[in-house]
């Protein structure tokens, strides 16, 4: 699909993201890490599309963990959450819009994105990713 690339990039990055990721870490230096990633190797971010806690509730505290720095989200990660952790990986589209169906997704500017996640929890050092099964990074 000649795609592999940011597919790989994509995966990849969402390795790094992780693997920094404990208690105290602010949720906007993982933002900052997925973007400076996603630039060195010739990508964008989609901004408007984000990871997010998860508990009792598909989408719990913390809302938002960003693919970018927020310099306004001042919340960090908390040991013992369970969070889900997404990389939305672009050639060129930097927001994602919503189709009239009112599901499908379409990029501002175009181009292809690709999207990988992992449900982690956040512990006192590498945290626990209990979607690991799911082969990503096979």
């Amino acid at each position: 699909h000649g795609h592999a690339k940011l597919v790989a990039a994509s995966k990849d990055i969402l390795r790094k993201a992780i693997s920094n990721i404990k208690g105290g870490v602010r949720i906007s230096e993982i933002g900052r890490l997925i973007e400076t990633e996603a630039k060195k190797a010739g990508y964008t971010v989609i901004r408007n599309l984000t990871g997010h806690g998860i508990g009792r509730s598909l989408h719990e505290e913390p809302h938002e963990i960003a693919n970018y720095r927020d310099r306004f989200n001042r919340q960090r990660f908390k040991k013992n959450s369970v969070v889900a952790i997404e990389t939305f990986i672009s050639t060129r589209s930097t927001m994602a819009d919503t189709q009239a169906d009112g599901w499908t997704l379409k990029g501002n500017r175009g181009g292809f994105v690709a999207q990988h996640e992992h449900t982690i929890m956040v512990t006192d050092g590498q945290p626990v990713i209990f979607t690991a099964q799911n082969g990503i990074w096979d």
